[in-house]
């Protein structure tokens, strides 16, 4: 009987480790495992296995201990193995598996890299207290030198846009684009590139634009403006919706800006829109009229048109949306 209760004490304790094997098997990792552990275990089971020699207790209790013994040193080998591939994903630059890296495309990293140099070394000509433009890729391609130019704005603005960007991704970006420049107000424009993504989720999205608030309202004390995503997308109205309740709780104006995808010049009416709230002063019966004009001339009339190819319209970029 004391047998038969000793070899159900090993069995159940020896069901556990081929599962534990199978599972390191799988992770490829040796972060979860312990050397030490292992080995101790294999040194209890050599101790009973040698008190069975030592009493000439040759049963088929000793036959348990040696199916033990085998699975444990199967973990022992396993943890080698996976040993040797946390060091090849430490070489390639990565802290997680092989198997389990995600691939990072190469052109997207250069061309932030790229971005945010050009950002720093125009950061040392710039004034304080301006106006900054952040955002993704309706930012992006706004031409703001010829913009402000054309509608006489006198007032410092720096665009500060990063193509492509996601809103999970621009945390590492705000000292450039933002801190370093010190501005007086912040326009921002996220969730164009988030959008395309048909499994977005709008409360996570949400959360994470309301850490980028605080992030920013505890740097600077810049006004922030939050720029509604130019789209008529499902997914966008529904984000809209909820960034100008967000908007109104951490103590931002929201911009509606999706009346640029109804203009038959999306681009200048998207500027007009938020050049309203960059003056430091009212905007005056002159200003408005100027505005006006702007917005009505034709193709040729417009300032560079003539040297530049045409600005895409939202309308059909967005359409796909």
């Amino acid at each position: 009987m004391a047998e038969l209760l000793e070899s159900t004490m090993l069995v159940c304790f020896g069901l556990s480790w081929p599962m534990n094997l199978a599972k390191n098997i799988k992770a490829k990792t040796a972060k979860t495992m312990s050397l030490q552990f292992i080995l101790l275990i294999i040194a209890g089971y050599v101790a009973g296995i040698c008190a069975k020699f030592y009493n000439h207790r040759l049963n088929y209790v000793l036959v348990v201990y040696l199916l033990n013994l085998v699975v444990v040193s199967a973990n022992l080998i396993v943890y080698f193995v996976n040993r040797r591939y946390d060091r090849q994903a430490q070489t390639a630059g990565g802290t997680m598996p092989l198997k389990e890296q995600t691939p990072v495309k190469p052109s997207k990293t250069i061309q932030g890299e790229d971005e945010m140099e050009k950002y720093r070394e125009l950061n040392s000509i710039t004034e304080a207290g301006g106006v900054v433009l952040f955002g993704s890729n309706t930012f992006a391609s706004l031409p703001i030198g010829e913009l402000t130019q054309a509608f006489r704005i006198t007032e410092p603005i720096y665009n500060r846009s990063v193509s492509d960007i996601r809103l999970s991704q621009i945390e590492s970006y705000l000292k450039v684009c933002l801190y370093d420049l010190n501005p007086r107000k912040i326009f921002v424009n996220m969730g164009d590139v988030d959008i395309l993504d048909k499994n977005v989720s709008i409360g996570d999205f949400i959360a994470k634009y309301e850490w980028l608030l605080y992030m920013i309202h505890t740097k600077t004390q810049a006004a922030i403006y939050i720029v509604s995503i130019i789209s008529e997308s499902p997914a966008a109205q529904k984000i809209n919706e909820q960034l100008k309740k967000l908007a109104a709780q951490t103590g931002c104006r929201y911009v509606d800006a999706v009346s640029a995808l109804e203009s038959k010049r999306p681009t200048l009416r998207l500027f007009e829109l938020l050049k309203v709230h960059m003056r430091n002063h009212p905007i005056n019966f002159a200003d408005a009229m100027e505005a006006g004009a702007l917005s009505n001339r034709k193709t040729a009339d417009i300032p560079n048109d003539r040297q530049q190819s045409p600005q895409p319209n939202m309308d059909a970029a967005y359409a796909k949306h």
